[in-house]
C-alpha cells in the first residue's frame, strides 16, 4: 500500500472516531473528550510510521525497478572498511554475429585386416596435418587370443575443418566398422558468458589496485589484498575454461579401436609339445596344491566339530539305551 495512502486512511479514521466518539461521552455525562485524544493519537501515529516511508519511496530506497540485468562487480568504500560486491544476474545474450563454437567429437570401433599396418597409416594421415595442429594423444595395444595382430586403441585430434573428412577416412580402411559415434556440442553461450564475466572481473581487479593505492590503514589494505586474490584466482580459471573451449572447437577429438579381422590372420599350424608338457605338469602341481589345501582345512576347520558331533551322538545313544533296559525289564516279567 502507498504510505500517503496509509496516512489519509489512518487520519480520516481518527477524526471519524473523535468527531463520532465525543457526543457519545457528553452524552453519557461524562465531559472529558477521550473520543478526540485516541483520534489524535491514531493520526500522530500514522504520520510517524508513514512519513519515513513515504520518503524512502519518493528518493527510490529499496527499489529495484530499473535495474538491468548484467553482470557488474560492485566497488564500495564504507567508513574505513572496504566492501566488494559481485553480483551474476543473467547471461549475455549470444548476438547473431557472433562465431558459433562448436565441439566435434568421434568414436570408432574398426575391423581391419592389418592393425598394425592401419595405425602407422592413420598416424601418417595426422602427421600430413600436423601444420594445421592435428596430433596423436595416445596410443595403446593388447595382445588378442591368438597372439598375431593385436588389437590397437588410438586417440588422435585433428583440425575441426577436415573432421567429416577424416571420419570418412578412417572409416575406409577397415574391413567393417563395427561402431560410429558422431557428437556435437554448442559451447557459444558458455564462451560468451565467459568473456563477460572475465571483463567484469578484471575492471574488479583494477578497481582493488587502485583502492590499495589509496589505502590509509593497514585493515583497509589487508582487505583489498584479499578480495584481489580472490579476483585473480577466478581471472586464471576463467582463462583455463575459455582456452580449452577453444582448442576444443578448433581441434576435435577422434577415439579409435582397431580390431583384427580374424579370416586374414594366418593359421597357427606350429607344434609345441614342449609348451603343452609344461601346462599339463604346472595343471597337475596345482591340483596337488589344491588337494593338499583342501586336507589341511577340513583337518583344522571341520575335523574337531565332526569328531564334538560324534561324542554328542555317542552319548545320545548311551543314555537311549540305560533309559530302555529298566522300562523291558518289568514287562517281560
Amino acid at each position: 500500500m502507498d504510505p500517503l495512502v496509509l496516512i489519509i486512511f489512518v487520519g480520516i479514521g481518527g477524526i471519524v472516531i473523535g468527531a463520532i466518539g465525543a457526543p457519545l461521552f457528553r452524552g453519557s455525562g461524562k465531559a472529558r473528550p477521550w473520543a478526540w485524544v485516541i483520534g489524535v493519537l491514531l493520526v500522530a501515529l500514522a504520520l510517524m510510521i508513514g512519513l519515513p516511508l513515504l520518503f524512502l519511496s519518493r528518493t527510490g530506497g529499496g527499489s529495484t525497478a530499473g535495474v538491468q540485468p548484467i553482470l557488474a562487480t560492485q566497488v564500495a568504500s564504507v567508513g574505513a572498511t572496504v566492501v566488494v560486491r559481485e553480483s551474476v544476474v543473467a547471461a549475455t545474450p549470444v548476438g547473431p554475429q557472433q562465431e558459433r563454437l562448436i565441439i566435434r567429437n568421434g568414436q570408432l570401433v574398426l575391423t581391419v585386416e592389418d592393425t598394425r599396418a592401419t595405425q602407422q597409416s592413420i598416424e601418417q594421415m595426422v602427421a600430413e596435418m600436423a601444420g594445421e595442429g592435428a596430433f596423436v594423444v595416445s596410443s595403446s595395444e593388447r595382445v588378442g587370443p591368438d597372439q598375431n595382430s593385436p588389437y590397437i586403441s588410438l586417440h588422435i585430434r585433428i583440425p575441426v575443418t577436415r573432421f567429416d573428412e577424416v571420419i570418412d577416412r578412417l572409416a575406409a580402411m577397415a574391413v567393417e566398422v563395427r561402431d560410429r559415434n558422431e557428437t556435437a556440442q554448442d559451447v557459444t553461450e558458455e564462451y560468451v558468458d565467459l568473456q563477460a564475466r572475465l571483463e567484469s572481473l578484471e575492471a574488479a581487479r583494477q578497481r582493488l589496485l587502485e583502492i590499495m593505492q589509496a589505502a590509509q590503514t593497514t585493515e583497509d589494505l589487508l582487505l583489498a589484498e584479499q578480495q584481489l586474490t580472490q579476483r585473480e584466482a577466478e581471472i586464471e580459471s576463467i582463462k583455463g575454461r575459455l582456452q580449452y573451449l577453444a582448442q576444443s572447437a578448433q581441434l576435435s577429438s577422434i577415439t579409435i579401436e582397431l580390431w583384427p579381422y580374424l579370416l586374414s590372420q594366418p593359421l597357427d599350424t606350429r607344434w609345441r609339445p614342449a609348451e603343452t608338457a609344461r601346462e599339463a605338469f604346472e595343471t597337475l602341481v596345482n591340483g596337488l596344491r589344491s588337494f593338499g589345501d583342501f586336507v589341511i582345512f577340513v583337518t583344522i576347520a571341520v575335523l574337531p566339530w565332526l569328531a564334538l558331533g560324534g561324542l554328542v551322538v555317542y552319548a545320545a545313544v548311551r543314555l537311549v539305551r540305560r533309559w530302555r533296559k529298566p522300562q523291558s525289564k518289568p514287562s517281560a516279567e
